[in-house]
């Protein structure tokens, strides 16, 4: 009788000493990938020639299946654009479509293959797509979804028709938007005249001195020391030569410079929460939503910006991630243990802890909890200019 007791019980504790959380649904906030530069570098006749191409079909229907007998392709005449060539400012190249592709074919290979979590075939039933309302981001999410589904050469009669939703400018939380948010535009301002920013460029006085020295400007043609940083990211990206004088210890002090920009203005407790926390709002209802069988979809993609994906890590309060690369991905998971539900959030694969739960898998509860505290009661009385 003692054994059978023993065995009874083993039986009943096996399953809980095996068990594993089960993946429920899958976000991903990505940045788009590599681009055209959003501004040329000042007194520069850099060509800039982009042979990644979007077609286009009009329809008035929500079909999901059309038939096609004409697609309209959108493209730049050349050298008459801010960019000298064919390429429209922080247009997505072919670099940056694979790089989604890329990121699309790693989320196949765990989704699809190894774990059958989604559909062989691309189903609209379990997967939403959104996306800033912006050529590169629309682009990109294009690209990672022909990663995880690629496409055939096979022609069909009807063609499979993707829906990616977009949001208006006035409306749109995936980025800090001060038509959004007035607020937004006050604050910034604010950060970038405190004495702590102010003293930071005194520290970038020579790089800035030699920059207008190169360039043959006084102001650096308008822009920041930020904004020269990124593009010249896109001229390396590309293989573009840079202008004569730039050298690799001007370039890492440009970078150091904005990466501490980034985390200075979005170190800034009120400033990351008024930018970010509605979409972060979004994100936690899609996972609520689930948890009380209200959300169909398993996997639901988010393509921005790094100033999309770079606020949330930062108002989660986690400060392991410096910077966020052209595809860089913010992954949150909701997984089920027997009746528990939990979050993980990895960045480019790696698994984030959360501080405030201490734990790499947080309890949903515990982190509904910390996010509903982020939530203003009145977020269009928070936005309100002084």
């Amino acid at each position: 009788m003692n054994n059978f007791k023993i065995f009874l019980f083993i039986a009943l504790l096996l399953p809980f000493c095996f068990t594993t959380k089960k993946l429920q649904l899958y976000q991903l906030v990505t940045r788009h990938g590599d681009r055209s530069p959003l501004y040329p570098l000042p007194n520069t006749d850099t060509e800039w020639y982009c042979h990644l191409t979007q077609y286009q079909y009009p329809s008035d229907t929500f079909d999901d299946k059309i038939q096609l007998s004409r697609l309209y392709r959108e493209t730049f005449p050349m050298n008459e654009q801010v960019l000298k060539g064919n390429c429209s400012i922080g247009q997505l190249t072919t670099k940056g479509f694979e790089q989604h592709q890329s990121v699309g074919s790693n989320l196949r290979s765990k989704l699809i293959l190894e774990t059958n979590f989604l559909n062989d075939k691309l189903d609209q039933s379990e997967t939403y797509v959104r996306s800033t309302d912006i050529r590169r981001t629309l682009l990109s999410a294009q690209g990672l979804l022909e990663g995880m589904y690629p496409t055939t050469t096979q022609q069909n009669d009807n063609i499979d028709v993707v829906t990616i939703h977009t949001i208006d400018d006035k409306t749109e939380n995936m980025y800090p938007n001060s038509d959004y948010c007035p607020k937004i535009a006050q604050l910034k301002k604010e950060i970038e005249n405190s004495d702590g920013f102010k003293e930071e460029l005194k520290k970038m006085q020579d790089v800035t001195d030699e920059l207008n020295s190169i360039f043959g400007t006084t102001d650096l043609g308008g822009l920041s020391l930020s904004n020269i940083y990124t593009t010249v990211v896109c001229y390396q990206a590309h293989g573009k030569p840079l202008p004569s004088g730039i050298t690799e210890s001007m370039i890492e002090r440009l970078h150091t410079h904005h990466t501490w920009s980034l985390n200075y203005l979005f170190g800034n407790t009120e400033y990351v929460r008024i930018t970010s926390v509605m979409f972060l709002k979004d994100l936690l209802e899609a996972m609520l939503f689930k948890t009380t069988n209200q959300n169909n979809y398993k996997f639901m993609l988010y393509s921005g910006h790094e100033t999309t994906v770079y606020p949330l890590i930062k108002l989660l309060g986690i400060n392991t991630v410096e910077e966020i690369p052209y595809a860089g991905h913010l992954s949150f998971q909701l997984l089920k243990e027997y009746k528990k539900y939990f979050v993980r959030i990895t960045f480019n694969d790696q698994v984030l802890t959360i501080p405030q739960c201490k734990l790499q898998d947080c309890p949903f509860n515990k982190f509904y909890k910390l996010v509903m505290e982020l939530i203003p009661n009145s977020y269009s009385q928070i936005c309100q200019t002084n």
